[in-house]
């Protein structure tokens, strides 16, 4: 293992450490001794050391008279501390490197409902909702036009009747809520607003749009007959990259007016 390596630190979960345990990703070490025979000869021995991380040193050192001995040493993979067994490796990692590590990894199994189907998963807690709509389950129309800032409203989502940003949500909160994307609200509900976006050119690269269509779904259940204003001030923590926003209003006000 080169200096470099030695000095930087390896981040490691317990289940990791488990699941490697035993596989050989080290070097070779050989040094000399000297042991008593059985005729009680002092005699020179060389022994080979084969590093592994993490998991079990099986040391095999040879005598002058071809007698053979067997030292199992284990190699702690985050500081190379070497310990006797296992037992103590194990104890030595949960105490010293995996109490952080844990705690991150540790997950929550959490049920909620999404455009009418129901999910039971198990979340990290340091998932966002945004997260596990659109990576985990591939529910790909929550967008993240700004790297989770909560700047751009292209991952809206509908959270029990409310619009919220599903990048400042943390889906560890969310056991128990129901959620509307731009799909269910296309496949059941809606289909008029998304024609009248469609009619009414209310999307360029269309990156942007479910995040417009699910907040303007959440202003009609709210409001079913909006005015303009309202219409401008519940878009209005919403960016389009081409700027067609005047495309967006006219759409929900053909919608909303019956036209």
């Amino acid at each position: 293992m080169s200096e470099e390596t030695k000095k930087t630190p390896r981040t490691i979960s317990r289940r990791e450490f488990l699941r490697d345990a035993g596989i050989v990703v080290g070097g070779t070490a050989v040094s000399s001794a000297f042991f008593l025979s059985a005729c009680g000869e002092e005699v020179e021995v060389t022994k080979t050391v084969t590093t592994t991380a993490p998991g079990a040193t099986s040391t095999v050192t040879k005598t002058a008279a071809d007698n053979t001995v067997t030292v199992t040493k284990y190699t702690c993979p985050v500081c190379n501390q070497e310990f006797d067994s296992l037992e103590a490796l194990k104890a030595h990692f949960d105490s010293v490197h995996d109490a952080g590590s844990e705690a991150i990894a540790k997950k929550k199994t959490i049920t909620l409902t999404i455009n009418k189907q129901e999910y039971e998963i198990a979340v990290e807690t340091g998932w966002t909702l945004q997260d596990l709509i659109h990576d985990k389950l591939s529910i790909i129309s929550p967008k993240d036009m700004c790297f989770g800032y909560g700047a751009c409203g292209s991952c809206s989502v509908i959270v029990n009747g409310r619009p919220v940003l599903s990048c400042m949500m943390l889906a560890c909160e969310c056991n128990g809520v129901t959620i509307e994307t731009a799909e269910g609200i296309a496949n059941d509900g809606n289909p008029q607003l998304i024609e009248a976006y469609s009619r009414n050119h209310a999307m360029q690269c269309g990156y942007c749009t479910p995040g417009f269509v699910v907040t303007a779904k959440a202003l009609i259940d709210r409001k079913p007959k909006p005015t303009e204003d309202d219409i401008r001030e519940a878009l209005a923590g919403n960016i389009c990259r081409c700027g067609d926003y005047v495309a967006h209003i006219k759409a929900i006000l053909e919608v909303t007016s019956g036209n």
